[in-house]
């Protein structure tokens, strides 16, 4: 009869962990990311979320546009959409090597392709944005924010 009771409390200790232990990894949802632009040359980014808590975040990023390349890059900065410093030799485009901290994607994404970037972020404001020339003046931005 001990052995049974033995035997049950081990296997309520299991069953317990294995209940418990997925719920700890799941972590936050995703925020989904979608690349746009439509037929009469607007062109933007949606976001499942405009913000979420701190730490490790994952973006799933979609170009749904159908004849435009697009990229995802975010940093985290309080400068406003027009205090963004431009390429010198390109105008058209944010000079990235003046952003400090700025993150993007592996690579650019194809018209349907898809990727993923993954960051631990500290709380703060964020904007992402896509840097293709003309996309981020032609209002392919957004802020972001990350709380505690």
């Amino acid at each position: 009869m001990k052995k049974n009771a033995v035997a049950g409390a081990m296997l309520a200790a299991m069953t317990s962990c294995v209940l418990i232990t997925p719920a700890l990894a799941v972590g936050q949802t995703p925020v989904e990311v979608e690349l746009w632009n439509k037929p009469d040359g607007s062109q933007g980014m949606t976001l499942s979320a405009d913000h979420v808590k701190a730490g490790k975040v994952k973006f799933e990023v979609k170009n749904s546009s159908s004849n435009m390349v697009h990229e995802f890059l975010i940093v985290k900065t309080n400068m406003t959409f027009d205090q963004f410093p431009k390429d010198p030799e390109n105008p058209a485009v944010v000079d990235e090597d003046k952003l400090k901290g700025a993150k993007e994607l592996s690579s650019d994404l194809n018209p349907g392709n898809s990727g993923t970037l993954t960051m631990d972020l500290k709380p703060g404001r964020y904007v992402v944005f896509c840097n293709q020339p003309g996309h981020f003046d032609g209002g392919m931005h957004l802020v972001f924010t990350v709380t505690q």
